[in-house]
This record gives structure tokens, C-alpha cells and sequence, in this order.
């Protein structure tokens, strides 16, 4: 039998490294972090995972961990932001200590690979879920959804469907490179940064290509047009719908072309003076009957 204080003993050391920073003026162990001012504004985004609906039962705990970090992180660099701390809920069940010893093995992992700082969170018993805040501070002025204009290009920053592949091969119990997009998904803050000062908006791809772009169209009051021959894909036009991509879908001025033209932003469409996104094939629309992924359903 295992208590709170022995899971809360598993945390210790990620607590106790947080004092390095000056950005942390209190930390974890008080009722509350206390946080440096900074001059600039501060970018939070939530995140719940939950199992079963987020992540299979049958998960590594560090990898669960790693994973609903990663993709609440993925909304900062969504939003042209540079992650800087989180804080964590967890609700478990599991009674094995060393499962939380994994599973802290899994946050020291990414919060080393981001230079990020834990500084605060809460655990309960109930089923297992997960819930990160993530904050952060704009590279230059924060990208929103809600900026897109006609005329302005769609671009995406990878191949579409890797997550998805790496979920099948895991339930098939196939080795495979694949499994790392899923479990442990890229935060593109890299690429969030180059485009932060020329994108007019802009959405990370957790729900689908489509339900995502669709997305920052209602949010601009536009449309887009969109052509399958033009978007990487890993298995089949399904990838477009499914999620668990976390590349970022973004809208930019035709100016801005020729700084975007490398591998690393694959031009996929334009933006209209429509209502809907349209995807073509071969120069003809295709009637969409797929929304995106949906945790409720």
C-alpha cells in the first residue's frame, strides 16, 4: 500500500531542481508557485489526457507523461510562443510505486529536452488522467486563429499520419519508428519561431488537417481550397482527419513565399473568400463527410 506522500517523494528532485532558474521566485511545496514578472505577455493553454481516450491502458508511464506534456506544449507553439513552466495534475489508481517513479521519469525527460521548469501540480486517486497547464511568453506577437485573410497561402510543417501509424503498429505490437511520433510528439518551436513574425495565423494539428484548418476559417470568416496531390501523407486520405499529427497549420501573405521555400513548410493551399475548406483531387472538389477527431465520440 502507497500513500500520497510517497508519490509526492517521487517528485522530489524534479521539485528541488526548479530553484535553479530566476524565474521561479517559489516553487512547488508552498500552496502556490510564485512566478517572476517578465515584460512580456504570458501565453497559457490547459491540456487533459485521459486513458483510453488519449493514451492506451496499457502505456509505459514515462511515456504518458511525456506525451501530455508534449501536446499541451504543441498549443504554445501554436500560438507563436516559447514554453517557459507547467504545472500537473495527475488522478492514478496505479499502486506501484515505481510506476510513479517512471512516470517522473517521463516529465524530467521532456521538461530537460524543452528547458522547462515544473512548478506546481496536485495528485489524486481516481482513474488515470492527467492534466497539464503550460505557459509560455510570444516570440513576437502571439499567432492567433483569427487573422487569416483571402489570398493568403496554407502551408503545413510536415508528413501528415505518423501519429496515427505509430498507435496502429503499438496495438499490433509491431516494432516501429512510427511509435515515437505517437508517444512522443514533437513541439515545433523551432518552426513557431521562424514563422512567428510573417504567418497571419495559425493552429497546431491535433484533431485533423481539416477540422483544424476548418478551424481558423471560422474563426477569420474565410474559406479555404486545399489539394490532396499537395499534402504528405503517411498511410491513406484518412490521415487528413484523424489528429495526433501536432505539425502547425498556418496562413501567410504570397510575399512571404520565397522565405518558406524548403522542406521544413509544404505549401498546400490558398485561403478564400469562402466559408468552408474545400479538398480537391485532381482539380475536383471531394464531398467531405468526416469532421476530425472528437473525444466525446
Amino acid at each position: 500500500m502507497i500513500s500520497e506522500s510517497d508519490i509526492l517523494g517521487s517528485f522530489q528532485h524534479l521539485i528541488e531542481n526548479q530553484f535553479q532558474s530566476d524565474l521561479v521566485l517559489v516553487g512547488s511545496g508552498d500552496d502556490a508557485a510564485v512566478i517572476k514578472k517578465q515584460d512580456k505577455n504570458l501565453v497559457h493553454s490547459l491540456d487533459i489526457s485521459k486513458v483510453n481516450t488519449h493514451f492506451p491502458a496499457n502505456s509505459n508511464p514515462e511515456d504518458i507523461a511525456y506525451r501530455s506534456i508534449a501536446i499541451a506544449l504543441s498549443d504554445l507553439a501554436a500560438m507563436g510562443a516559447y514554453p517557459s513552466f507547467i504545472t500537473i495534475g495527475l488522478t492514478s489508481d496505479q499502486k506501484d510505486i515505481d510506476w510513479y517513479k517512471r512516470f517522473t521519469n517521463g516529465i524530467e525527460s521532456i521538461i530537460d529536452d524543452y528547458d522547462i521548469k515544473l512548478v506546481g501540480g496536485d495528485i489524486t486517486y481516481g482513474e488515470l488522467n492527467i492534466c497539464v497547464n503550460v505557459f509560455g511568453y510570444p516570440f513576437n506577437e502571439a499567432l492567433l486563429r483569427s487573422n487569416a485573410k483571402p489570398n493568403d497561402l496554407v502551408y503545413i510543417t510536415g508528413i501528415l499520419g505518423k501519429g496515427k501509424k505509430g498507435l496502429l503498429d503499438w496495438n499490433n505490437e509491431k516494432k516501429s519508428e512510427f511509435i515515437s511520433n505517437y508517444f512522443r510528439p514533437k513541439a515545433h518551436f523551432k518552426k513557431s519561431k521562424y514563422i512567428s513574425s510573417i504567418a497571419t495565423s495559425c493552429i497546431d494539428i491535433s484533431d485533423g488537417l481539416l477540422k483544424d484548418l476548418d478551424r481558423i476559417c471560422k474563426a477569420s470568416k474565410v474559406g479555404a481550397r486545399i489539394s490532396l496531390e499537395l499534402i504528405p501523407i503517411t498511410n491513406d486520405i484518412n490521415d487528413l482527419f484523424y489528429g495526433d499529427d501536432y505539425e502547425l497549420c498556418f496562413t501567410c501573405p504570397e510575399k512571404h513565399k520565397k522565405d518558406l521555400n524548403h522542406d521544413d513548410y509544404i505549401q498546400i493551399g490558398t485561403i478564400t473568400n469562402g466559408s468552408n475548406v474545400e479538398l480537391l483531387q485532381d482539380g475536383e472538389v471531394i464531398n467531405l463527410k468526416k469532421g476530425g477527431w472528437d473525444s466525446f465520440i
